[in-house]
């Protein structure tokens, strides 16, 4: 009997061991994909450096750990969540740097057993993660002040105020304002008056408003420097209400200081704060709708009239302020509904979805009908992800397409644009595709994309692996697949020019390297929280904690925000931006877990 025990404990041990180094070799083959400058010193060999002891010892120490607990729960919720992280890790990697996962059997089989290697470090790694939060979550509400005595009112007003004027510094050292991606075809809408609906009407008409303003007063750009102080007034108020949020939950006093900190000091925000892009206004109401959320699905408050009106107020301009955002407010309210119990509550949040829905449809109606916008691209948007599936088709395949799809095929993607197909970036392909063709064909369209899809599946899904690549890929990426924080230091290039001007010249001489030469990415740390996958693996950790734990009602609350995610993944491209309402959230749902189930 004690022989046997001997036995097993020793082939455990050497099953220990392999796992460790099966890890390690997957780590290698992995890291091998994404080459390195400095071979000469042994970087790209793995095996070759110390890297790889280290991460061996770490893999043992950690397959220890999760063997011997005790949670069967916590062991199969760390499955699911590292399994899936592998998963996308290996596919990722090929996909970027081989731009081709499906390369042969062999190497399928490869990758798989790569994944499997992964998995023996993500899997421990996402149950330590799921660890530490739970004793996170107990010194939270250890440290909990149920006597301190709150004055919400005069908290409020000095926290938005400590934001707004860490914020003063960026708006001189820049002024009037950061005007890049859409912002000068908006305003070229506003000069031309020609509107379009492609953009945010809301948005173009507010930043129009500011540019006549300043045209009345004899400059443009003391008229645009108002639009960029109401962004700003706008935002630092929506993390002050967080805060207030949090204030009022009698949390550590730690954690308030710094949210405070991020919020009014991560240079990411106070870039975004003086940005002329629809997503900051739509990141700043997604916030203020989201306390909402958590204040009556979370924490079951019992809401004032006021607080019914905020709510409402605050999704009716997220939608407005985000075309995508309507979408996910729309299934994720009706997702509530049907897990909240109760006839009456049921009824009460399908109604507001309605004065949300309706409120956000005569609104956009009226600002249309205002300055006569047209509508010049709504197939080929909503439609961006099937017509890069195609164009990766016809780029890379075209010759094995039969002579008949592929001349139905260019009657929707122009021929010269097939060789513009870029495996991150819808742009070039679904700018320039045929609106006509498609409003009048959509059923014909989805026939040949699905003939074409049939016959080659493997470049769909590579397609939506590199489009979506930027949002949720842990490894080196570049800069490319998300680099759309910046500064541009040229112009509009329209009607009156705005003139930029630096009154803050010590702080432009920090901001400028980091932002207009684009070294954020190299800060050591402080780089990797400019990325999109922090924001977007939050989510997915959030997710399978409310799972994990049972918590419905927590569950609620990040239905909004994978939603919302959901529908960038049909975007162009994983732009930073369009998931900034993500990142602003973010300190919400960590502390929603920290907080713990509310019975």
């Amino acid at each position: 009997m004690n022989k046997n025990k001997e036995v097993t404990g020793c082939l455990k041990k050497i099953a220990l061991v392999a796992c460790a180094y099966w890890c390690v070799w997957s780590w290698k083959q992995i890291i091998g994909l994404h080459g390195d400058v400095n071979v000469f010193y042994g970087g790209m060999y793995f095996g070759y450096n110390l890297w790889s002891v280290i991460l061996f010892a770490l893999d043992i120490y950690l397959l220890i750990r999760w063997y011997r607990l005790q949670n069967l729960r916590l062991k199969v919720f760390s499955l699911i969540g590292g399994s899936l992280m592998s998963i996308l890790i290996v596919y990722g990697a090929y996909a970027h740097l081989v731009n081709n996962i499906f390369l042969s059997v062999r190497e399928t089989f490869a990758q798989f057993g790569y994944m499997i290697g992964f998995g023996f470090m993500v899997i421990p790694l996402w149950a330590e993660l799921f660890l530490l939060i739970e004793k996170g979550g107990a010194w939270y509400r250890a440290s909990v002040q149920t006597e301190k005595k709150l004055y919400p009112k005069r908290f409020f007003l000095l926290t938005w105020a400590g934001i707004f004027i860490c914020y003063l510094p960026v708006f001189l050292g820049y002024w009037p304002g950061n005007f890049i991606f859409d912002a000068q075809y908006q305003l070229a809408n506003v000069v031309a008056g020609t509107h379009s609906t492609h953009h945010p009407l809301i948005h173009t008409l507010m930043m129009g408003e500011a540019y006549e303003l300043g045209m009345k007063l004899g400059n443009v750009s003391v008229g645009i420097q108002f639009y960029t102080l109401v962004q700003m007034l706008i935002l630092s108020a929506a993390f002050a209400y967080f805060l207030l949020y949090l204030y009022k939950q009698r949390g550590p006093r730690i954690i308030q200081i710094g949210c405070f900190l991020w919020f009014a000091l991560f240079p990411m925000h106070t870039i975004f704060s003086i940005t002329a892009t629809k997503d900051v206004l739509c990141a700043a109401f997604f916030l203020f709708f989201m306390v909402f959320v958590a204040r009556l699905f979370v924490h079951n408050e019992k809401f004032k009239w006021y607080s019914y009106v905020g709510m409402i107020a605050s999704g009716v301009l997220l939608c407005l302020f985000r075309n995508n955002a309507m979408y996910a407010v729309m299934v994720a309210g009706i997702l509530i509904a049907v897990m909240t119990k109760g006839i009456r509550k049921k009824g009460l949040i399908l109604g507001g979805l309605v004065v949300i829905y309706l409120l956000t449809g005569i609104s956009n109606a009226a600002l249309i009908r205002s300055v006569n916008a047209v509508t010049k691209d709504k197939y080929r948007e909503s439609l961006s992800l099937p017509l890069q599936g195609m164009a990766r088709v016809a780029s890379y395949r075209g010759e094995e397409l039969s002579p008949e799809l592929y001349e139905e095929l260019i009657t929707y993607i122009r021929e010269g644009d097939i060789a513009n197909y870029n495996p991150y970036l819808s742009d070039p392909i679904k700018n320039e595709a045929n609106e006509e063709k498609l409003e009048g064909n959509l059923f014909n369209f989805f026939k040949l994309w699905v003939k074409i899809g049939m016959q080659f599946p493997d470049e769909y899904i590579e397609s939506l692996i590199t489009n979506t690549f930027g949002y949720w890929y842990p490894l080196n990426q570049g800069t490319y697949v998300s680099n759309d924080l910046s500064v541009y230091h040229t112009l509009i290039g329209i009607g009156e020019e705005i003139e930029k001007k630096n009154y803050c010249n010590w702080l432009v001489e920090i901001y400028n390297p980091l932002f207009y030469e684009k070294k954020f990415y190299s800060v050591p740390l402080l780089g990797f929280f400019f990325r999109n996958v922090v924001y977007v693996w939050t989510i997915v950790v959030y997710m399978l904690w409310c799972f994990y734990k049972k918590d419905w009602n927590a569950l609620k609350l990040g239905l909004l925000p994978l939603l919302y995610f959901a529908t960038c993944i049909l975007g162009p491209w994983a732009a930073l931006r369009y998931i900034y309402c993500l990142v602003v959230c973010t300190p919400l749902l960590l502390q929603t877990m920290l907080a713990g189930k509310k019975e």
